[in-house]
């Protein structure tokens, strides 16, 4: 499992971030506030939540691990999916 993800953001996606880390890009998926506050080219890390699925594999990053643990609480409430 991805826990954190520290490198350089080389691409800013419509509503994901690139980060190249030892050569490889990751695609993480960001809110608009954490896509807004960072700068192409600049150093971060982010907490990851990876979601695993038989048809899907997708990196949800957050700038602050209370952030990332409030992803995960909102995960369980019904109804409440991982892009919502």
């Amino acid at each position: 499992m991805i826990a954190t993800l520290h490198g350089t953001v080389t691409e800013k996606l419509s509503d994901s971030l690139v980060i190249e880390l030892g050569g490889l890009g990751y695609e993480v998926l960001v809110t608009v506030e954490d896509w807004g506050a960072v700068k192409q080219g600049a150093p971060e890390r982010f907490y990851i939540y990876e979601q695993i699925r038989e048809d899907t594999h997708n990196l949800y990053g957050f700038r602050t691990l209370s952030a990332k643990q409030l992803f995960v609480e909102l995960l369980g409430v019904k109804g409440v999916g991982p892009k919502g």
